[in-house]
């Protein structure tokens, strides 16, 4: 008999150019049918993150979240197996509720499910916290609902997570997971069957995609926990000194900070060509020369070990990554393919060993890709863990 999984995700409630974001949830959905797993798909939302395709609060029927729902699950050819829930609208649960009578594993990615009447009579109930830091402190400090209560096994992708992260104590055993990349959809061969045109816009360049800001920074123990602005800042100066012309996929617009950078040799494109589709969110990545990234601040102030699911996805398609370091580098191997910075002085002399060599750090991403990250090794892994 097949185990059976429920995943919790966050796919519904991003509906607009959030390609990554789907992908960040999908992973773990997709990786453990991959593993053959029987895999139901769930997720909640309150009737206010309803909208239609004018950004005008709607119900479910009208929204664009269940038209980019739909759209996912067709096009990962999944099965009935996938439920969303939204509060004060009729959903039929019977389904879910008996799938999960006795299934072996609850996942639930960031806590974003909340109907733990659902799930009670799962045997392994895991968070898994996509926000290492963050999450400790918005609970901690903050007293923010995080959806805790309910779970018996918590994971967090920051990788030093329980040896040696400076977080708040929340009471709970964080036990360290890497990103999984499901490969029947992230892979070399597979992105260069059907190239989309965001492929053009990637061509050749070192890119990333990104929130400049996302949330606010949040505070612990007198030391601030922020974003990536930050760190770009300190970047700014990195065109210069490789000659390299780096173009970032984000939310920044037009303005006094943009311009600084534009100056230095930085591009930017709006989210809409490159987020809106995930294949060509994969063709702009499989396209790039490589990921140029920073990270957010509280990562770094934490030590948290934390790994991009972003820049796993760059290794998976053969793409170097060069990103800044949280830690993870003791945890995932680095230095070819897979390559850490430290300082903007760093940030460059490593680019620039990148460069002499580009086909050899390509080569050795998919590798870290395929030995580390993929689901068949990284999900069997964590459910070591249990």
């Amino acid at each position: 008999m097949k185990k059976r999984a429920v995943v919790g995700v966050g796919v519904a409630g991003f509906p607009k150019n959030a390609a990554g974001n789907s992908w960040a949830f999908l992973q773990w959905a997709t990786g453990l049918r991959e593993l053959g797993w029987e895999v139901w798909m769930v997720e909640s939302l309150q009737p206010k993150e309803l909208v239609d395709r004018e950004g005008r609060p709607c119900r479910l029927g009208e929204s664009l979240n269940l038209a980019h729902w739909k759209s996912l699950l067709a096009d990962l050819a999944w099965d009935h197996k996938a439920t969303l829930l939204v509060e004060g609208e009729q959903v039929e649960e019977r389904g879910l509720r008996e799938f999960a009578r006795g299934a072996d594993l609850f996942l639930n990615l960031s806590g974003h499910f909340k109907r733990p009447d659902l799930v009670e009579g799962v045997a392994a109930r895991v968070y898994v916290d996509l926000d290492p830091a963050f999450t400790q402190i918005w609970a901690k400090v903050y007293g923010s609902p995080m959806n805790f209560a309910g779970h018996n096994a918590f994971w967090s992708v920051g990788l030093s997570m329980g040896r040696g992260a400076v977080v708040p104590d929340t009471g709970h055993d964080w036990k360290p997971v890497v990103p999984p990349i499901c490969r029947t959809y992230w892979s070399p061969g597979v992105a260069e069957q059907a190239p989309g045109p965001a492929a053009a816009l990637g061509s050749g360049r070192w890119t990333t995609i990104t929130h400049w800001y996302g949330y606010a920074a949040v505070e612990w123990e007198g030391k601030s926990h922020g974003n990536k602005a930050e760190e770009f800042e300190k970047l700014r100066g990195w065109p210069r000194e490789t000659g390299l012309r780096p173009r970032i996929v984000t939310d920044l617009g037009v303005g006094e900070e943009r311009s600084r950078f534009e100056a230095e040799g930085w591009e930017f494109l709006g989210p809409e060509p490159v987020c809106s589709d995930w294949r060509e969110y994969r063709s702009f990545l499989a396209a790039s020369r490589g990921e140029f990234s920073p990270v957010k601040s509280g990562y770094v102030t934490a030590r948290t070990g934390w790994f991009s699911d972003r820049s796993a996805l760059y290794l998976a398609l053969g793409r170097p990554v060069l990103l800044q370091e949280t830690g993870w580098s003791v945890w995932l191997p680095e230095g070819k393919g897979l390559v850490a910075f430290r300082t903007p002085e760093e940030a460059v002399a490593k680019a620039r060993e990148i460069e002499s060599d580009h086909g050899r750090h390509a080569r050795a991403a998919e590798e870290v890709a395929r030995e580390h990250l993929a689901a068949e090794k990284s999900i069997v892994n964590a459910l070591k863990r249990l």
